[in-house]
């Protein structure tokens, strides 16, 4: 049944005051429009999970119920979740129990395929091409490139506005989100999650406001605004720091429903900076884990639709502890109030693909600590373990081989002229460290490794002529 309109004062007004400027009555018109009364006169706060506080409230002028989620990005265990591409719709409820999050509601508008009006991410994949609105296959649809959308990645939150406000951007002062100026299907690398939707209802903390919220001119990118409906919105804090989804109940004797501008006031009041609408009507769906679903879906029960949006929250949600999209408040004095889990924003930064990875890398030598319990015993060239040869081992082997049954004493001759490589001087391993210049090493065990370090005998001419003695004497014992 459609409702009788009354009769537009305005349009009296300019019949009366024909002679007077068209600008003027449009004044007198707009100054004689009730101002709107749109408040929250009941409201009741639970926080489920850290970060997560969920409102129930109620409005007056109009009167309807929502349900609002309050995330904050930057408490522990707080990761945003979107569905991936999916071959069917689903229900919100079963999306949100099979991905595991704690709370959950409906995503982008849709049609068959599933294909959503906008572009979406899900599960760090984006979406083919052809189950999204910007396949040229749609090229001739009304909803074709027209989306917004909210993104989230690690350390980061991003948003770009609709194709209407990127139109204006000058007109209407735009300077942040995505190519703010530009109307384009590229998305910045690093996003892992993403929702699109339209229109806006609050660009950079400009609320949309209509003179009438039926009028023709109101939501000119979108007509079905003009009607009060269920609805779920998207938004976020000027810092991007906490994330608003909101669901509204409408249809029914209890809950009227909202206009685009009502919807629009509701989610500045709820502190949001920028805010996009999503899907409505029927598949408005605000879902948390234990109550299940907390709204009244006008259809009677859920509707399955393309995509979700989900929160995961807690220590059970089995996330990691640090705070999946944690972004720091910015000043002109640099990050100021970060927190301890914040992450540096890095925006537009290319994926890195195809890093060769590093093969054979022999591990590094480890310097012995100075508690060293063993030192390794220096072999000889034959491999066989043993003590550092003497200068006289030397000279004897030059000289000639032993004749047999010798018994040689290394202490009877302590050395030759024959020229020998000096061993080098070793690590000290008692005290890690090489010993003083001109301190020949003591003579003391060495812990752990049942031997005695040899003091190195100096070859000499005195001690060459001694060996040299020794060994005639020995030939001349022998004949």
């Amino acid at each position: 049944m459609r409702a009788t309109r009354r009769p537009n004062r305005c349009v009296a007004l300019r019949g009366t005051l024909a002679p007077v400027r068209a600008s003027l009555v449009t004044a007198l018109c707009l100054a004689s429009l009730p101002l709107s009364a749109q408040t929250i006169t009941t409201r009741r706060e639970t926080t489920p999970y850290p970060g997560v506080r969920v409102i129930e409230g109620r409005t007056a002028n109009p009167t309807t119920d929502f349900w609002a989620a309050v995330v904050s990005l930057c408490t522990e265990y707080v990761h945003v979740s979107a569905t991936r591409a999916p071959t069917a719709l689903t229900v919100t409820s079963r999306s949100a129990t099979n991905a595991g999050v704690q709370l959950a509601t409906n995503g982008d508008f849709f049609t068959s395929g599933p294909r959503v009006y906008g572009y979406a991410i899900g599960a760090g994949r984006a979406w083919p091409v052809r189950q999204t609105g910007t396949d040229s296959a749609v090229s001739g649809e009304w909803y074709y490139r027209r989306y917004g959308w909210i993104g989230f990645g690690p350390g980061r939150v991003e948003f770009s506005h609709t194709e209407w406000v990127k139109e204006r951007a000058a007109t209407l002062g735009v300077r942040e989100g995505w190519m703010p100026g530009t109307v384009t299907t590229a998305v910045p690398s690093g996003l892992t999650q993403l929702v699109s939707g339209f229109p806006e209802l609050i660009t950079e903390g400009r609320r949309v406001t209509c003179a009438s919220p039926t009028a023709s001119t109101c939501f000119a990118d979108r007509s079905d605004m003009r009607a009060r409906n269920p609805r779920t919105a998207m938004g976020l804090t000027r810092d991007r720091r906490t994330f608003l989804l909101v669901a509204v109940d409408g249809r029914s004797t209890r809950s009227a429903g909202m206009y685009g501008t009502e919807l629009a006031r509701l989610m500045e009041l709820l502190g949001a900076w920028q805010a996009f609408n999503l899907d409505g009507g029927g598949s408005t769906t605000f879902w948390q884990r234990g109550p299940g679903v907390r709204n009244r879906p006008s259809d009677g029960a859920e509707r399955a639709v393309a995509n979700h949006w989900g929160i995961f929250a807690g220590a059970a949600s089995g996330q990691s502890r640090a705070a999946g999209s944690c972004v720091p408040v910015m000043s002109d004095a640099g990050v100021r109030d970060a927190g301890p889990l914040d992450v540096p924003v890095v925006r537009d930064v290319p994926t890195v693909r195809d890093v060769p990875a590093v093969r054979d890398v022999a591990p590094l030598d480890v310097i012995t600590p100075r508690d060293a319990s063993r030192v390794d015993v220096i072999t000889p060239r034959d491999g066989s373990p043993g003590d550092v040869p003497t200068p006289l081992d030397v000279a004897l082997d030059a000289l000639g081989d032993h004749p047999a049954g010798d018994d040689v004493s290394r202490d009877d001759v302590p050395g030759d002229d024959v020229a020998t490589e000096t061993p080098p001087d070793f690590l000290d391993a008692a005290r890690a460290e090489m010993p003083a210049e001109g301190d020949p090493p003591e003579a003391t065990a060495t812990e752990g490794c049942g031997c005695r370090a040899r003091p190195r005998v100096a070859a000499s001419p005195l001690l060459a002529a001694v060996a040299l003695l020794a060994l005639r004497r020995r030939r001349l014992t022998a004949r």
